[in-house]
């Protein structure tokens, strides 16, 4: 997806088996736009055409040039407190319990100004079907244009060649699983008056593997509402309601 939670690619992410390597593999490029690129694209409201809802998420899509799948966005408004909503996104170390097809998330270095370089692995449910992972780095906004209640967390790829030790380790741990070779997103909170919000999901990811572009797609804007719903299930549960 996914980031925050990125649990985007679930069942239908089918990979071929390879020989088990160990870190400095290479990750195939999908794109040769730069992550700031990207993240314009997705931050334009333009280019954006209905795709589905799902129990009150409205999803959206747009092809952007130079990626080989379309982004997609899913919003929706809800009654819920800005910053408890934020504070269970930017947990990222804490997200495995959110679903249980987050294996595991973890945190490899952050910084006080918001910076954050993870990775997390998405366990699949269905037998003979590939996990995936991924290591990203995201950025943590908080009172965006100082004003209460609004925050934004944006991610990009990261090399994991530049934490072999983790890299590694998840290869060892999960080696039938597959890295995701494009994933770049944002949360995003959108205050509108007290006690509700507007919550904004922008990705645009390929699972790899085997799976086609079509494919990918499909299951892309299939499973995305999914990512908000979750955080609105455990942020109203923190909240006591």
């Amino acid at each position: 997806m996914r980031p925050a939670l990125l649990v985007t690619f679930a069942a239908l992410c089918v990979s071929v088996a390879a020989p088990v390597t160990f870190a400095a593999e290479p990750i195939p490029a999908l794109t040769t736009l730069t992550p700031k690129a990207i993240q314009t694209a997705l931050n334009s409201e333009s280019g954006w055409t209905p795709h589905a809802t799902k129990d009150g998420v409205t999803v959206t899509r747009k092809d952007v040039p130079g990626l080989p799948v379309p982004a997609f966005k899913g919003s929706k408004d809800c009654a819920l407190d800005a910053d408890t909503l934020f504070g269970l996104i930017a947990d990222i170390g804490n997200q495995a319990g959110l679903t249980d097809l987050l294996a595991e998330a973890k945190v490899l270095w952050s910084d006080t100004t918001g910076r954050v370089h993870f990775y997390q692995v998405l366990a699949s449910p269905v037998p003979f079907v590939s996990d995936r992972y991924w290591f990203l780095k995201a950025q943590n906004y908080w009172d965006v244009g100082g004003v209460d209640g609004h925050h934004k967390q944006t991610w990009d790829m990261l090399d994991p060649n530049l934490y072999p030790e983790a890299y590694a380790s998840v290869q060892r741990r999960y080696s039938d699983a597959v890295i995701t070779p494009l994933n770049y997103g944002s949360w995003e909170v959108v205050p509108l008056g007290p006690g509700k919000v507007r919550v904004i999901y922008r990705i645009v990811s390929h699972p790899g593997g085997s799976l086609s572009d079509s494919l990918a797609e499909t299951v892309t804007g299939q499973t995305l509402p999914d990512n908000i719903l979750n955080f609105e299930r455990v942020t109203r549960a923190k909240m006591g309601g």
